[in-house]
């Protein structure tokens, strides 16, 4: 690795500057561990279709709708963001610690040797573990391209970022992507094949010459016969609503039912019902989607790490600021997208079509918040204590990421205690927290052992080709 990796201003404050430094990103990255179960529990336990029906799907409606209205507020996307964000930020870290230790070339090999494996990790976890939407493949991939970017300056990366995440919403509100181009392709292709066999049996039909047009037919009779036509016309507009929107709901139903066969199935049938996806989310959905969404984000930790934002050297004021209009911000954005069709009363104050465009920076926005608020709640002793289950799961993000999978999979699956959609949305929000409960208790009781958690240590024993003492566990190795 180059030696001459330039240094940040926070690698010369005080020790304690830097011992809350990694306070403040492990505490972060415990509660993005902790957080994304809040979203990725509806997508173990209930059929896709419904999540977005929380009215429909189930009795309790109020509870529904308030636990819909958080996770696609706070939620949906954040918690993924703010993983990207640490995990951007420790690359920089991780960086810094190789090319200040001894054996030059070495210290690349082992940046880059720890990535593969996680690539390695994100390919089991999303074909044998069953979970499609695995973060772990794909920033081993994108954690590779960081490393051209370790000696540039804060400001150039928050540049980059920028365009980055300018790149990403504009794709997100126009719907480009490589996947809906292709099925936009083939669904003009099958289009124009119809209009086209169309033309051919219209021109084959004689054209009707009943008469349309009676020139000798009293104007009164023709008037009735217009009114008449006109409230058929509407009567048969409002049946062809109402069937249409039945038959919606019978294809979302049927959708649902389907889903749940495949999820309900033995583990080999499970497993080959979702490698498509799998499939799909680490090729295609990688290229289109993912490279802008969460290369973004690690571009804004990076930019971040560097210009000192986890450092605890910004002033108070400085961080109650972004930690106010961070959470602020992106929860009135988020209201404005999803609030105003679910809460009565505020059906004009609709964003529209601009909610797709707004989407990244919803996220963000919260992200930024939540670094702010960590930074400041550090700063107090009432603070670390607060803060302190979140520090310990971020010390084993790793086993607490896969863990999640493994116990939902067991929880939902037809292999295991077969769950899956027979739970309402708050019902599924509360299984979320008692199993954060659950990971909390063990990371605290782990804590005391001095160990890395046990993916930690079986990537750094992979990493390193060989056994380290369970006690040699540098914060640089942390997930």
């Amino acid at each position: 690795m180059d030696q001459r990796i330039r240094r940040t201003s926070a690698d010369t404050v005080a020790s304690a500057s830097a011992s809350n430094r990694l306070v403040v990103l492990d505490a972060l990255r415990g509660l993005a561990a902790l957080g994304i179960l809040w979203r990725n529990i509806f997508v173990f336990g209930m059929p896709t279709v419904a999540f977005a029906l929380p009215e429909e799907w189930g009795e309790t409606v109020v509870a529904n709708v308030a636990s819909w209205l958080f996770v696609v507020i706070f939620v949906d996307g954040t918690m993924r963001g703010l993983f990207s964000l640490i995990f951007g930020a420790t690359a920089i870290l991780l960086m810094e610690r190789h090319a200040r230790a001894p054996g030059g070339l070495l210290a690349a090999d082992l940046y880059f040797r720890r990535l593969m494996w996680l690539i390695v990790f994100g390919i089991v976890h999303g074909y044998l573990l069953l979970w499609p939407h695995d973060v772990l493949y794909v920033y081993g991939i994108l954690g590779m391209f960081l490393f051209v970017f370790r000696n540039v300056s804060g400001r150039t990366l928050l540049a980059i970022a920028l365009v980055i995440f300018v790149a990403s919403s504009l794709k997100d509100g126009t719907g480009l992507s490589l996947d809906r181009i292709s099925s936009d392709a083939f669904e003009a292709a099958q289009s124009e094949q119809a209009a086209s066999r169309s033309e051919t049996e219209t021109s084959e039909t004689p054209a009707d010459s009943s008469g349309s047009s009676q020139p000798q037919e009293d104007s009164r009779l023709k008037s009735q016969a217009a009114e008449s036509q006109d409230g058929e016309d509407q009567d048969d507009a409002a049946r062809q609503e109402a069937e249409e929107e039945a038959a919606m709901f019978d294809e979302l139903e049927r959708m649902a039912l389907a889903e749940m066969d495949e999820r309900l199935a033995s583990y080999t049938e499970v497993v080959r019902n979702l490698a498509p996806e799998t499939f799909q989310e680490q090729t295609t959905l990688f290229f289109s989607d993912h490279i802008l969404d969460v290369g973004a984000m690690m571009f804004f930790g990076m930019a971040l790490y560097r210009l000192g934002a986890f450092s605890g050297r910004w002033k108070s004021s400085h961080y109650a600021m972004m930690t106010v209009s961070g959470l602020c911000g992106g929860a009135l954005v988020g209201f404005l997208v999803h609030g105003t069709s679910a809460v009565p009363g505020f059906e004009n104050w609709s964003i529209g079509s601009w909610d797709a465009y707004l989407y990244n920076l919803r996220r963000l926005l919260i992200g930024l918040g939540l670094i702010g608020l960590v930074n400041l709640l550090v700063r107090r002793d009432a603070g670390q204590s607060l803060l302190s289950p979140f520090v310990a799961v971020g010390r084993i993000p790793l086993t607490t990421y896969i863990g999640q999978t493994v116990i939902c999979v067991l929880l939902f699956y037809g292999f295991g205690f077969g769950l899956f959609g027979s739970m309402e949305h708050h019902q599924l929000l509360l299984v979320a927290l008692a199993i954060n409960a659950a990971q909390i208790v063990f990371a605290l009781a782990w804590q005391r052992s001095g160990r890395q958690g046990p993916m930690e240590w079986l990537l750094r024993w992979l990493t390193q080709k060989g056994p380290v003492p369970p006690t040699d566990a540098g914060p640089e190795h942390r997930g």
